[in-house]
């Protein structure tokens, strides 16, 4: 896959996990504690989620932006 496309899914990612982050900080505002604890597990799985694919991603970027590079004469 090309660089653009990597930095794409990797902005795609930032912005789940960003998503998730938001989800946690409506989980706290729930006066319902089983409310509460779905949300708060639902929110940490949406975070966990965005960023495993951010690490994945951004390696893969790394890795064929460090191939370009090297590549260059």
């Amino acid at each position: 896959m090309a660089l653009g496309m990597y930095l794409v899914l990797l902005l795609l990612s930032l912005g789940v996990m960003a998503f998730g982050i938001v989800m946690l900080k409506v989980a706290y505002d729930l006066q319902h504690p089983g409310e509460f604890i779905a949300s708060f597990f639902a929110a940490s799985l949406v975070i966990l989620i965005g960023g495993g694919l951010a690490v994945g991603f951004g390696l893969r970027l790394f890795k064929e932006f460090s191939k370009k590079v090297k590549n260059k004469p």
